[in-house]
């Protein structure tokens, strides 16, 4: 019985430690050519990092998002033109068909984080909403001769067959499948207001 108990508090020991901190590997920063979905256009590249394997996934976030229907999309611009380019969150469009898709707020995601990773500490707490902040597409202006990425977390709507109270969730298979997931994306050049639009591209199967 003193050993039952012995390994009962050395298991809560380790669960509150693992709690306490919150530990990711950092996205590298890479040039948007180097990824096979990308485009360019007038000295810019734009690449669309679809992160869909559950390691990776777990790697760069700490949980398993695809688990909770969560589809996280990193995009990638470089600027290899003289001029400034800017990039929002709202000049990328998720399309399903005809149906836009919109981001799901950072907030979201970061709750929906903490539930799968369990009691996380204030600190931990802290840290996760740190770094889905910093890691999530910003307005961002983009000088000549640098990248910038950021990521876009996106859920599917509810088919219209299903009842309200059922869970939404992708049917990633399926959408890849048939190439209906599509992606615009739009850059603007600071000095002159030309906007540069990129796709419709097809993200990739699966």
């Amino acid at each position: 019985m003193r050993r039952r108990i012995v390994i009962l508090i050395f298991s809560l020991l380790v669960l509150t430690a693992c709690a306490s901190e919150y530990e990711v590997v950092q996205f590298p920063l890479r040039d948007a050519d180097l990824y096979p979905l990308s485009q360019t256009k007038g000295g810019l590249t734009i690449a669309i990092d679809e992160i869909t394997d559950r390691e990776r996934v777990t790697t760069y976030f700490g949980v398993d998002l695809i688990e909770t229907k969560i589809l996280p999309i990193n995009i990638i611009i470089s600027n290899h033109s003289d001029g400034r380019y800017v990039i929002k969150p709202s000049d990328v469009l998720l399309m399903e068909g005809e149906d836009v898709i919109d981001p799901m707020p950072v907030e979201t995601v970061v709750e929906v984080a903490k539930e799968v990773h369990g009691g996380v500490s204030d600190k931990a707490s802290q840290q996760m909403n740190a770094f889905f902040s910093k890691l999530a597409l910003q307005e961002t202006v983009v000088p000549p001769r640098e990248s910038y990425q950021g990521v876009l977390f996106f859920k599917s709507k509810k088919k219209a067959d299903h009842s309200d109270d059922e869970e939404r969730y992708f049917v990633i298979r399926k959408l890849y499948r048939e190439g209906r997931l599509k992606i615009r994306i739009a850059v603007t050049n600071l000095e002159t207001g030309e906007r540069i639009h990129f796709g419709p591209v097809s993200l990739s199967s699966i």
